[in-house]
C-alpha cells in the first residue's frame, strides 16, 4: 500500500515538472529574420516583436505576407517582381496594399 502512495506521489510530481515546463510552439511558429528567399507561392511570416528581412526575391507567382507585432525593418536587397504581392502588416498602423499592373503601374490602393 505505501509503495503505490509513493509511485502516485512521484508520477504527480513528475506530471506537474513536466506540465509546468511544457510550451506549446508549432515549427516556425515566429521569427526574427526573414532572408535569403525566393517566394513563388503564398508565404506567411511572423515576426516576434521586429521582424528583419533582406536578400528576398518575390517572384511574379509569390505572395508574401510579413507581420510583426512592433515593426518590419528591410535592411538590404528586397525585390517584387512584376506580378508578385507584398503585403506589410506592423504594429497598429493600418495595411495598405497596392496592385499593379504587367507595367508595373500601380492600379488599386486599398487600406485594410
Amino acid at each position: 500500500m505505501k509503495r503505490m502512495q509513493y509511485i502516485r506521489l512521484s508520477f504527480s510530481i513528475l506530471l506537474f515538472h513536466y506540465a509546468n515546463s511544457m510550451v506549446a510552439t508549432e515549427l516556425n511558429d515566429s521569427v526574427d529574420t526573414y532572408q535569403n528567399q525566393t517566394v513563388s507561392t503564398e508565404v506567411f511570416v511572423q515576426g516576434r516583436d521586429v521582424l528583419t528581412s533582406n536578400n528576398v526575391t518575390v517572384t511574379p507567382t509569390g505572395d508574401l505576407i510579413l507581420t510583426a507585432p512592433e515593426r518590419i525593418v528591410i535592411t538590404g536587397p528586397f525585390e517584387v517582381q512584376l506580378g508578385g504581392q507584398l503585403k506589410l502588416d506592423s504594429g497598429h498602423q493600418c495595411p495598405v496594399v497596392y496592385d499593379y499592373d504587367s507595367s508595373g503601374n500601380t492600379i488599386f490602393r486599398q487600406k485594410n
